[in-house]
C-alpha cells in the first residue's frame, strides 16, 4: 500500500517548536518582551546586533543572474530561519538595499512604476528614499556611504550572528546550530564591504567601556543600556506595529496598501561617536534636560523617564523652554515631526492619539572605531563608545527634516542658545551615513527583479 505524499524530511522541525507570525514588514519584532521600569513599559530587544555591508556582483543588466540571485538569497534565509527561528532566541534578519542597487539593478521605467514617491511640501515626486546629505554640524570627514545592501542580524545569542554571518559569507563547510549549512553560502553574490557589531541593554555600556578604557566609562550608570545612560526601548517612544512604513501615515508618501514597497520603509544608517567624558562632565539635571526637556525632574536612579504620548512636546512648548529656561531637550527638538500632532487615522484605519510616535529606532551600541572590518576605512583598535544607528520612517525627506532639527541651528540663533544647550549634538561625531530601503518581508530578497 503506498501513502499520499508525505514530506517525511519535514516531520522532526524544530523550527516549529515555537511558532511567530511572520509580520509584513521586515522591522517589527515578534516575541520581543516589555519589562515594567517603575511605571514606564521599556521593550527588552536583542542584546547582540551586527551589520554586513557588501556590494552586489550581479552584472547590471543580466536579468537572468539576477532573479537567480534572488531565488539563492530567498533560499539561505529560509534555511536560516529553520535553523534559528524568528524570534529573539533565534534571530532577526532585516535586508536593505542602497539606491545603488535600484540605478544599477532594476530598469528606471520599473522602479518609477513602483518606488513610493514623497508627498512633503518641496519634495513632491521624489523618491521616497533619496541620497542621505551633510548637515551643518556633520564634521568635514563624514563619510556619504554608498553601499548595495545591508544585513542587519539581532539575537539574544551573539553565537546565533557569528554562525550565520559565516554561513552566508564564507567559503567552505559552515554549522547553523550544529547543522550543516547546505544551501546558505552567498559569498560569490556580495562582496562585504563593512562589518558592525554591537549590544543593546543588560549593563553592557559600562561594562565594555571599563573594559576598553574609555574616558567617562565609570560615570555610565551600571543599569543604563545605552552609553548616554537613558533607555532607548521605551515601548511610547518607538512606533508599534507597522507605524513606520511608507503608506501608514498619510501625508508623507503615495504608497497604498495594497502597493509592491507597502510594509517597507526609509531607513537611516548611520555610526556616530559619543564623546562620553564630555557628556559625563555635566550633572544629572543637566544631562536629564539636554535629553528630554528642561521641566523633567526625575531622580538619577530613573533611567527610564515616561515617554507616553501626554508627554510630548511640540513647538509651542518647545519654543517656551528655549525662552524660559535657555535649554531644549533633544527629545523636545524632534518630536512634533516624530509623533502625530493631533488625533490621527492610519492607513489601515488604526486609530491614534496626538503624540503617538511613528518613527521607530533599531540603534545600538558600539565600542568600535568606527567599524569592525571596512575595505576603505582605517580601522582604529583603540575603543571607542559610539551607536550605529539605525531609523525608520515613511521618507528619508521625513528623516532630513527631524535630523536638522536635532542640529538645532534656528533654535540657537533665534534664542541665542549656546551649542551645548540645544540637544546633544556638540557630544556627538557623525563618522558615516547612508539613507536604504528596507522592503517589506515578502520582497527581502532582491525587490523588484521578478518583476524583469
Amino acid at each position: 500500500m503506498t501513502t499520499t505524499e508525505f514530506d517525511w524530511t519535514g516531520v522532526i522541525d524544530y523550527s516549529k517548536r515555537t511558532v511567530l507570525e511572520p509580520p509584513k514588514t521586515q522591522y517589527e519584532l515578534p516575541g520581543v518582551t516589555t519589562e515594567d521600569h517603575l511605571g514606564v513599559p521599556a521593550a527588552v530587544v536583542p542584546l547582540w546586533h551586527a551589520v554586513v555591508t557588501a556590494r552586489i556582483n550581479v552584472p547590471a543588466g543580466d536579468h537572468a543572474a539576477l532573479a537567480e540571485a534572488q531565488r539563492r538569497l530567498n533560499t539561505a534565509l529560509e534555511e536560516v530561519e529553520r535553523a534559528y527561528p524568528l524570534g529573539p532566541t533565534g534571530l532577526f534578519a532585516q535586508i536593505s538595499y542602497g539606491l545603488s542597487y535600484f540605478h544599477d539593478h532594476i530598469p528606471s521605467k520599473l522602479t518609477d512604476e513602483h518606488m513610493p514617491k514623497s508627498t512633503m511640501a518641496g519634495t513632491e515626486g521624489q523618491w521616497a528614499v533619496v541620497d542621505s546629505i551633510r548637515f551643518e554640524k556633520d564634521p568635514e570627514d563624514l563619510v556619504l556611504e554608498q553601499h548595495d545592501i545591508a544585513f542587519h542580524l539581532k539575537s539574544d545569542y551573539k553565537d546565533h550572528i557569528d554562525r550565520v554571518i559565516d554561513a552566508l559569507f564564507s567559503p567552505g563547510e559552515q554549522l547553523l546550530n550544529g547543522i550543516p549549512a547546505e544551501r546558505v553560502y552567498l559569498g560569490d553574490l556580495f562582496t562585504v564591504t563593512t562589518t558592525r557589531y554591537g549590544f543593546a541593554g543588560h549593563g553592557m555600556p559600562r561594562i565594555m567601556a571599563q573594559r576598553m578604557g574609555i574616558p567617562g566609562a565609570d560615570d555610565v550608570p551600571a543599569g543604563a543600556m545605552l552609553f548616554m545612560g537613558f533607555t532607548s526601548s521605551h515601548v511610547h517612544g518607538l512606533a508599534q506595529g507597522n507605524l513606520a512604513s511608507f503608506e501608514t501615515i498619510p501625508g508623507y508618501t503615495d504608497c497604498g496598501v495594497d502597493d509592491y514597497f507597502a510594509g517597507g520603509t526609509s531607513m537611516h544608517l548611520s555610526h556616530i561617536a559619543i564623546n562620553l567624558d564630555q557628556w559625563y562632565a555635566m550633572g544629572h539635571k543637566d544631562r536629564l534636560h539636554r535629553m528630554f526637556n528642561s521641566r523633567r525632574n526625575e531622580e538619577p536612579d530613573v533611567l527610564s523617564p515616561d515617554q507616553s504620548p501626554a508627554t510630548s512636546t511640540f513647538e509651542e512648548q518647545r519654543d517656551k523652554d528655549a525662552e524660559g529656561s535657555g535649554v531644549v531637550g533633544h527629545n523636545a527638538q524632534m518630536q512634533f515631526l516624530s509623533r502625530v500632532k493631533e488625533d490621527t487615522t492610519t492607513a489601515y484605519g488604526e486609530k491614534l492619539e496626538k503624540g503617538t510616535v511613528f518613527f521607530l529606532r533599531q540603534d545600538f551600541d558600539t565600542v568600535e572605531n568606527p567599524f569592525r572590518f571596512s575595505t576603505t576605512d582605517r580601522i582604529d583598535s583603540r575603543g571607542r563608545a559610539g551607536v550605529h544607528f539605525i531609523g525608520f520612517g515613511p521618507s528619508a525627506q521625513h528623516f532630513e527634516k527631524m535630523r536638522k532639527e536635532m542640529d538645532g541651528m534656528d533654535l540657537q540663533k533665534r534664542y541665542n542658545l549656546p551649542e551645548e544647550n540645544a540637544g546633544f549634538t556638540k557630544f556627538l561625531v557623525t563618522t558615516h551615513r547612508q539613507n536604504m530601503v528596507l522592503p517589506p518581508r515578502a520582497h527581502r530578497s532582491f525587490p523588484l527583479a521578478e518583476l524583469l
